[in-house]
């Protein structure tokens, strides 16, 4: 591999029929999961996995094997194996919103590297949002951007400006995986709820974290997201000048740590300590 840079032209194209796959499924059939179960199921408590995600985790790991070869691969549905350089995917993050037919879900592709020290971190992301044709990448060193939706040019995301909690729109995750933070989750919010500007939550922690990066929302936090969720995110955020950090405080590990919180210099840190207490008891890291 010459450079991560080199890779995303082609990734794109991997990504661009992926999507279009998914689009030609979606919104084909009810949302009732009993009426079709072979379909969309429960991998667990309120955690959809549809024979969409499935397919489209099997097209992305042929074809990135093939763009990278000796490559590893850690997926969401299947396999799970780490290397010296890593595709971490979300072949479709936001399933519930696109079993219900809304459209804010995504694919999510980042390349790591395994370090000198042996961390791993994102040289490559990339976020398609085949619903409106928008595309969010960053590549370490050379910036994030962001593109669409249709034919709107790339732009190159600026520095993200300081904000007060005050000012900020916060984006979180309901922890639907996680019941041991519940308390901890709706003590927090009600805290973030008085002291910003508003609350939302969408479904596509990926998408999420990219509109952290672009500046439409200006802080986030949640807890159990999985490296896939958030790989490419990841990159997009410290490209664009996002500080993030585990709910503690400590340097956030997307492989191990529990609790994420992300946002605009300030707001982040803001947040932070505003939600750290009610975690206190939950989160070990």
């Amino acid at each position: 591999m010459d450079s991560p840079s080199s890779l995303l032209q082609p990734l794109r194209s991997i990504l661009s029929e992926v999507g279009a796959f998914q689009l030609a499924e979606w919104r084909t059939r009810p949302y009732a999961l009993a009426q079709d179960k072979s379909w969309a199921r429960e991998k667990a408590a309120k955690d959809l996995v549809t024979f969409v995600d499935l397919e489209s985790e099997r097209r992305l790991a042929s074809a990135l094997a093939a763009l990278l070869p000796g490559s590893a691969f850690y997926g969401e549905e299947g396999e799970q194996s780490l290397g010296d350089f890593t595709w971490v995917v979300d072949p479709l993050d936001g399933t519930t919103n696109y079993v219900a037919g809304l459209d804010w879900f995504c694919i999510s592709v980042a390349l790591f590297e395994r370090t000198g020290s042996g961390a791993q971190r994102p040289v490559l992301g990339l976020v398609h949002r085949s619903a409106t044709k928008e595309w969010h990448w960053a590549v370490r060193g050379e910036g994030a951007w962001t593109e669409g939706p249709g034919s709107s040019p790339a732009r190159r995301l600026e520095a993200a400006r300081p904000r007060a909690l005050r000012d900020s729109l916060v984006c979180t995750g309901t922890p639907y995986r996680s019941p041991d933070t519940a308390a901890a989750f709706y003590g927090a919010a009600a805290a973030v709820s008085a002291a910003a500007l508003d609350i939302r939550r969408l479904g596509s922690a990926a998408l999420d974290l990219c509109s952290v990066a672009e500046g439409r929302f200006q802080a986030f936090w949640e807890v159990d997201l999985k490296p896939y969720d958030l790989g490419a995110a990841l990159l997009l955020l410290e490209e664009s000048g996002c500080p993030y950090s585990a709910i503690s405080g400590r340097p956030f590990d997307p492989f191990s740590s529990r609790g994420f919180v992300t946002g605009a210099p300030g707001a982040a840190e803001e947040l932070r300590s505003l939600i750290a207490p009610f975690y206190a008891a939950a989160l070990a890291d």
